[in-house]
């Protein structure tokens, strides 16, 4: 089916196979420059994941979170990190939402820290991918399971060694794993959340995968502001850090697929 949207707008359309869900964000700075979306997702197979394209001025992701830093700051800010779904926020509540995201946006030194890396796969990831039955659980197991968060995963375990430590095949909505929680998933995209209350900090992780560029995305957003980033030297050494960290997860996270990808089943 093929859907056209010309304003703000959510969506969520039942498959024969999968539940597909997609929100566009009603800010005016966000969606200055987009004028018309239209989306075609094939439905009757997996394999048709492949024919899903979104029709731009410019490359936009389908997917809640984005192929971009600023959709996944707008995912972020009108859900407040995952902890309020779009589904369960009245009308009333999206209006009061955006006014406060157009006020934060206007001011940059307001916006959440957000970074995002992208890194190309082969033709054979590529073609696993599009033709597996859920790519969204590849994306998770992979950066979750690469050799490359091995220290991090003991380091978390080590912590709450009575937590959720068993690593999901299936990434449902809601399921937990170490201090992650899914909050979002859609055919191409994971997003999952954490949070440390004792700092009072949160944030989310998100993992896409755009067919039509064969690019893997690694994004990242905390409710630290740009301001106090930007000030603060500690702070900012910390984020000069993550931000390497960050590089290195998604290589180990296009590794794992690419092994996979080439492992005779």
């Amino acid at each position: 089916f093929c859907i056209t949207f010309d304003r703000t707008t959510a969506f969520e359309g039942r498959g024969k196979h999968n539940m597909i869900s997609i929100l566009l964000v009603g800010s005016r700075n966000f969606c200055r420059n987009l004028r018309s979306y239209t989306l075609h997702f094939g439905t009757s197979s997996s394999s048709e994941l492949q024919n899903l394209s979104l029709n731009t001025s410019r490359s936009k992701s389908t997917l809640p979170g984005g192929f971009s830093e600023e959709g996944l700051r707008q995912w972020c800010l009108l859900t407040d990190f995952g902890s309020d779904g779009y589904q369960n926020l009245t009308s009333r509540d999206l209006r009061r939402r955006r006014r406060e995201i157009d006020e934060i946006m206007e001011d940059p030194k307001r916006l959440p820290y957000t970074d995002l890396f992208d890194k190309k796969v082969s033709k054979v990831c590529h073609d696993y991918l599009v033709a597996h039955p859920s790519p969204t659980d590849l994306l998770g197991k992979a950066f979750f399971g690469s050799r490359n968060f091995i220290a991090e995963r003991i380091l978390l375990t080590m912590i709450d060694p009575w937590g959720h430590t068993q690593l999901p095949e299936v990434f449902n909505l809601g399921d937990k794993y170490l201090h992650w929680q899914v909050t979002m998933r859609a055919p191409l995209e994971l997003i999952c959340t954490w949070k440390l209350e004792q700092f009072s900090v949160k944030g989310c992780t998100m993992m896409a995968y755009d067919p039509s560029l064969k690019k893997v995305y690694h994004g990242n957003c905390f409710n630290v502001p740009h301001g106090q980033v930007d000030e603060g030297q500690l702070i900012k050494m910390g984020m000069q850090l993550h931000v390497k960290y960050a590089e290195f997860l998604v290589n180990g996270m296009i590794d794992e697929l690419e092994s996979v990808a080439t492992t005779p089943t």
